[in-house]
């Protein structure tokens, strides 16, 4: 059985999926007759140069044309389709990346063509060509016979030496959209008779990761695999993704710094046989997701766990990596047991209502609240220095030191004295770090205020008669 991504490849630039710049570019191109002597196809795996690259060289050599489009009938065409055609040379420079190969085109080059009109040669993956070998391409490119067109796949262009580039017409091909694939895969199930859901072929599309070819090669794999009717579940499970409970959970334990649950999370994924890679990718794709629909507390946990992504790739130990990581992460969020015992203490311990107490009692229970909101507001504001000072921003901390800070109901005051000007503006710079460090702290969002006092004679002097006469005083304006 003929692989799908062989089977369904385009044959004409019509029914190339998405690429619209370069189909209408080409077809510009051969209408008008002005087709360039080297072309650099550049773009990720699976988006169709090779494809472009056949269609362009069957299209040149095509005996019976449909306007500029090939007619895939005739024997030039098929031979081209079949890998047989004498002038379409095809040449994997992964395998034949030495100066040998290069030679052998340089030898041939100025031969006329054999079968058809123009002699084209189709370098795959050029940028694996060796040093030796681009010098020995440099000249051929620059002075080829007028009916010879290269072409220059690669996934990598920043490899291709500029010397290469500046003789080549560059061409970047885009990954596919999501909706461009799965209206390509609902084709070929028609065409192949498979049944499959519309959340199974989204997430195969989303798996593809913007590659035509990926996702029929997902589509494949999964139709052989799984029942009649392929649903969401199948996918995952052929591809070997968590399953979204067990990352939402993984999530909300995150969430409220539960460090056990974490743990066994992660022990449990990955004694499944589970890809670790795939799981932490899993991860923050709902992490993203749910940002997206508001839950901004997640944010912090983005970078922290792309960095053991990036951590864990080339390493044998990734389970205990994983979990340094992790306990890394944790730090961002503190331990919510505390907060959970205060609340249940709350809840057995329920104040006596309002109206049942005289006002001599209701201004003491008053006074009591306020002095405990005093003290809690001082022991938050203490956690944001500790934390600043230890895991934090070092000039941030020394910042704040140079400060009076007052945490009142709607929000957090910073006052600096005016001799500290630059202390002032480096917070008032950082207020947006301090904001989303109380909320990740303590839950709850409150607006920091970041202000300096004005420097007065008036000031002063008040300042020298509190000194004096404490505030026994009265300070009266000039009646004229």
């Amino acid at each position: 059985m003929q692989a799908l991504y062989r089977k369904y490849r385009p044959k004409l630039f019509s029914e190339v999926v998405g690429q619209n710049h370069v189909k209408t570019l080409f077809l510009n191109s051969l209408k008008n007759g002005e087709i360039s002597h080297a072309y650099i196809f550049a773009g990720p795996r699976g988006t169709g140069k090779t494809t472009v690259a056949r269609i362009l060289a069957k299209s040149l050599n095509c005996e019976n044309k449909n306007g500029v489009e090939p007619c895939n009938k005739c024997n030039t065409c098929q031979s081209i389709d079949n890998g047989s055609f004498m002038d379409v040379l095809e040449i994997d420079a992964a395998s034949n990346r030495g100066i040998d190969e290069i030679r052998k085109i340089r030898e041939t080059v100025g031969y006329h063509a054999a079968q058809g009109n123009y002699k084209v040669y189709i370098i795959d993956e050029v940028h694996m060509l060796t040093k030796e070998a681009f010098n020995a391409l440099l000249k051929t490119l620059e002075e080829p016979p007028s009916n010879v067109v290269f072409i220059l796949a690669t996934t990598n262009p920043e490899k291709i030496p500029q010397t290469i580039i500046s003789r080549c017409q560059v061409i970047d091909f885009k990954n596919l959209t999501i909706e461009d694939i799965i209206k390509r895969l609902e084709f070929v199930c028609k065409k192949e008779n498979i049944n499959i859901s519309q959340e199974a072929l989204n997430e195969i599309a989303k798996r593809a990761n913007g590659g035509m070819r990926d996702a029929l090669t997902i589509l494949e794999q999964v139709s052989k695999s799984s029942s009649k009717d392929i649903t969401i579940e199948d996918v995952r499970e052929t591809l070997g993704l968590v399953p979204i409970e067990v990352i939402n959970e993984m999530i909300d334990s995150i969430k409220i710094g539960d460090i056990k649950k974490t743990t066994e999370i992660i022990e449990k994924v990955y004694f499944s046989g589970k890809d670790p890679e795939v799981f932490l990718m899993q991860l923050l794709e709902e992490m993203i997701l749910k940002i997206e629909s508001g839950d901004y507390e997640l944010i912090e946990f983005l970078k922290p766990l792309s960095e053991i992504l990036k951590d864990i790739k080339y390493s044998e130990e990734k389970l205990i990596l994983i979990k340094l990581g992790f306990l890394s992460v944790m730090k961002l969020k503190p331990p919510r047991e505390n907060i959970k015992k205060n609340v249940e203490k709350a809840e057995e311990n329920e104040p006596i209502p309002e109206s049942k107490l005289n006002d001599k009692d209701l201004e003491s229970t008053q006074n009591v609240e306020n002095k405990e909101k005093k003290i809690e507001n001082k022991e938050n504001i203490s956690k944001i220095m500790e934390y600043l000072k230890l895991h934090g921003d070092l000039s941030l901390y020394v910042g704040l030191s140079f400060s009076k800070i007052e945490e009142l109901p709607d929000r957090v005051k910073i006052t600096f004295p005016p001799e500290k000007k630059i202390h002032y503006e480096l917070v008032r710079s950082k207020i947006h770090e301090l904001e989303k460090l109380y909320t990740s702290k303590f839950g709850i969002f409150k607006p920091f205020e970041v202000i300096i006092k004005e420097n007065s004679k008036e000031d002063d002097v008040l300042n020298k008669l509190k000194s004096l006469f404490g505030n026994n005083f009265i300070v009266e304006g000039d009646n004229e």
